[in-house]
């Protein structure tokens, strides 16, 4: 009725009130909010002015409409719902994330993990010290922020019961960890047990809130919604792809480096003689098994995203000919506009159904020394993360072994959470392939699994492709993986084949 008068209304949160009510309830109450109506003279084609105000010391946001202030009041009730139980108990052993601070945005600015230390909840304890850790931009993909075992570790090391992990999404502004405090303090609060009396610390990784710069933002017919971000990590510059269908997992990821010109101007460009993905150097192990450097060999790779892997391996095998079969034409234009990608006689790409390319190829004859899988799955509902699951069917895998030299390797990039869908992918492998070993990454969710059509001595062949992927790097210059180590391939590694799947350590 109001905003069809043309009124301005705005509407505050009452925090001195609902710390009021605390203190005399022990408990927290449901958010309070005061609405105030100012009356204006009905102009013709005047509209109401609508605010909200959700943080003390902060200027009020002005909304399109009153729809969106009905939704912040409900995420607002739903929140104090959620934190009323967490005061009085724990979260039984589940981590609760929350999205805060929608506002006018579609994407909400703030993302928090609740996480309770698993070593609390199984002896019954009671939850008594808590701690906030902001994740700076562009770093919450990393394992310790990442992932629900990450986070365990990070209470751990903040030496807390429980923590509140704070994402700074992407789509909105954010000026200094100071101003991310002051906002979020209130929210923060409301999730602290009542048994903690200490200040609230809020944790991060040095002393800013961290960059992500948008470089490309695209839309594919095929993977949907996609961004190219450049952001800073361990003291280096990292260009990366997302689709945002899963904005959290990195698709690509390569360095930039930035050099000057004669003239004195900066010149930046894509550093394709590095790896970023430690997933991508086990792979290159695997081409290493069955190539060398200076042999003419044929190499497959099903899955071109940024074209990082197929970048390097190129100059890792210079005379060899890579080709990159790759369903989305959008992924082309990324990897060759933004990811350093050059085609030419020796990297061939071809925008193809990889399944049908594989059928094709097997019926043509084509054989290669190397295939590999690093294909990602668009069909997010399922466990199986990458490859879908029409590259794992046992017919496929069969013709995958057919286009294989006799001294070939098939490797594949499996990404999969589901421990059944896991069992069955390996049941399947290991029925195909005469040799099967996989390396289990620990800090990362990326299992590389090394097929060969023969039997081998598995840890003789990895033992010597380490050696030469280390000889390689060494000989043509190539940044240092401190990763790829023949101990740590050896350690990592899980025989197949009905060996038991017992870790083999050298």
């Amino acid at each position: 009725q109001f905003t069809s008068r043309g009124w301005m209304i705005r509407v505050c949160r009452c925090y001195d009130v609902e710390t009021k009510l605390t203190n005399e309830q022990g408990y927290k109450p449901l958010p309070v909010f005061m609405v105030i109506c100012t009356k204006f003279k009905k102009m013709e084609n005047s509209k109401s002015v609508l605010e909200l105000c959700t943080t003390i010391d902060s200027p009020a946001t002005r909304l399109a409409n009153t729809d969106k202030i009905i939704e912040s009041v409900i995420e607002a009730q739903q929140v104090a719902i959620v934190c009323a139980g967490l005061q009085k108990s724990g979260s039984a052993g589940r981590e609760i994330l929350l999205e805060v601070g929608k506002g006018d945005d579609e994407e909400a600015k703030y993302s928090i993990n609740i996480v309770d230390r698993q070593k609390v909840i199984e002896s019954k304890s009671v939850v008594s010290s808590y701690a906030a850790f902001i994740i700076p931009q562009g770093r919450e993909t990393e394992w310790a922020f990442g992932t629900p075992e990450g986070r365990q570790f990070l209470a751990g090391e903040a030496a807390v019961d429980r923590l509140a992990v704070i994402t700074l999404n992407r789509g909105h502004k954010f000026n200094s960890l100071e101003e991310v405090k002051a906002e979020l303090s209130p929210i923060i609060s409301d999730f602290s047990p009542v048994t903690n009396k200490k200040k609230i610390a809020f944790l991060s990784v040095g002393n800013d809130v961290g960059v992500r710069k948008e470089v490309y933002v695209g839309k594919s017919e095929i993977s949907g919604p996609y961004i190219v971000e450049e952001t800073a990590t361990d003291g280096a510059t990292v260009r990366r792809l997302y689709f945002l269908s899963a904005k959290n997992i990195i698709q690509s990821e390569a360095k930039i480096r930035k050099v000057r010109t004669r003239r004195g101007n900066e010149r930046v460009f894509v550093d394709t003689s590095s790896l970023s993905c430690s997933h991508h150097a086990f792979m290159c192990v695997g081409a290493c098994s069955a190539l060398e450097s200076n042999q003419e060999g044929q190499l497959l790779v099903i899955g071109l995203g940024g074209g990082s892997l197929c970048s390097y391996m190129k100059k890792c095998f210079q005379k060899s000919t890579i080709t990159a079969v790759e369903l989305d034409p959008d992924m082309l234009f990324v990897a060759t506009e933004y990811f350093g990608l050059v085609e030419d006689k020796q990297m061939i790409v071809y925008i193809k159904d990889g399944v049908d390319f594989i059928k094709e190829s097997r019926a043509s004859g084509v054989k290669y020394d190397v295939v590999m899988f690093d294909v990602d799955n668009k069909n997010i509902t399922t466990g199986l993360s990458c490859p879908p699951q029409a590259f794992i069917e046992q017919d496929i895998l069969t013709k995958v072994k057919g286009l294989l030299n006799p001294t070939g390797v098939f490797v594949l990039n499996l990404v999969c959470r589901d421990k059944n869908i896991r069992r069955d992918i390996s049941n399947c492998v290991e029925k195909t392939f005469d040799t099967v070993g996989s390396v289990k990454l620990e800090d990362d969710l990326n299992e590389i699994i090394y097929c060969w059509p023969a039997k081998v001595d598995i840890k003789t062949i990895l033992a010597n492709a380490s050696d030469k992927f280390k000889n390689i790097i060494h000989h043509k210059k190539l940044e240092e993986i401190e990763a790829i180590q023949l101990s740590r391939v050896m350690e990592l590694l899980q025989l197949g084949n009905n060996q038991n799947n017992v870790p083999v350590c050298l």
